[in-house]
């Protein structure tokens, strides 16, 4: 009985477990470390040259001629019920072309005004919702330069097509 009193008037001396799993912890942590480091560093070769340096550095192609904006459609408004309800669209459209061509698609647009104004008014009429929502109206303006390209009968003069207005109002 002397033996239980004296154990239980004693305070327990802790185990020093605790401290010594922690540092054998991080000890193999410190190691993992310095052998990823070791390998990356000799083993991985250094930084490379990303793929898309090169294009930074190519210097940009330059134009012959300069370039000129023709206006084709002024205050042009089309109606458009693919929504399920009918939309008119009130628009300018102008395009861009060689600045020395530019007389001439001045002429065609003049002598041409019905064909354009029909054209882009059945692509118009024709076109999605998800269309007609595109922040940059991308496909719209692709369609309508193919059509243009069509109607001047020459691939390479409308380089660009502009829509500087565009204001989809309910007409219902």
């Amino acid at each position: 009985m002397a033996e239980k009193t004296a154990k239980e008037g004693s305070p327990a001396k802790p185990k020093k477990r605790m401290p010594t799993t922690l540092a054998i912890v991080l000890g193999v942590a410190i190691a993992e470390a310095a052998v990823f480091f070791v390998v990356f560093k000799y083993v991985g070769g250094g930084p490379q040259e990303a793929h898309a340096a090169e294009a930074v550095t190519v210097e940009p192609a330059t134009q012959p001629v300069g370039l000129a904006e023709v206006p084709v459609l002024k205050n042009f408004r089309v109606p458009n019920d693919k929504l399920g309800r009918m939309y008119l669209y009130d628009l300018d459209l102008s395009v861009v072309v060689p600045e020395d061509r530019k007389e001439h698609v001045q002429e065609l647009v003049e002598s041409r005004s019905g064909e354009i104004g029909d054209r882009i008014a059945r692509i118009m009429r024709s076109a999605t919702d998800r269309v007609l929502k595109e922040d940059d109206l991308r496909a719209l303006r692709q369609q309508m330069l193919e059509t243009l390209r069509e109607i001047f009968e020459d691939e390479e003069l409308v380089q660009r097509v502009l829509i500087p207005r565009f204001v989809p109002m309910r007409s219902d």
